[in-house]
């Protein structure tokens, strides 16, 4: 939990929001690990700033999660470093 805390106040500490041309809008956000951006061309009154924010927020959070398989062992011709369990 404390480290999903500190993940969103990083990310919420490196939040950016910014207007593109074309009515474009983005929200970005990063932690040490990870980087987001979130774009819309829906106006602000269907879309408020802070649920940009919000969902930038929501994407680098789950992106600083390691993924299911991420750290899974290499196959193919290796040579263990550790003694075998007995």
């Amino acid at each position: 939990m404390k480290t999903t805390a500190s993940i969103i106040a990083a990310a919420a500490a490196a939040l950016a929001l910014s207007a593109c041309g074309d009515g474009e809008r983005t929200a970005t956000a990063e932690t040490s690990v990870a980087e987001a951006e979130v774009t819309t061309e829906m106006p602000e009154g269907a879309i408020p700033d802070a649920q940009l924010e919000a969902a930038a927020n929501r994407a680098v959070a789950n992106a600083s999660q390691p993924q299911d398989g991420a750290l899974a062992p290499m196959t193919g011709n290796q040579t263990s470093t550790t003694a075998p369990t007995q």
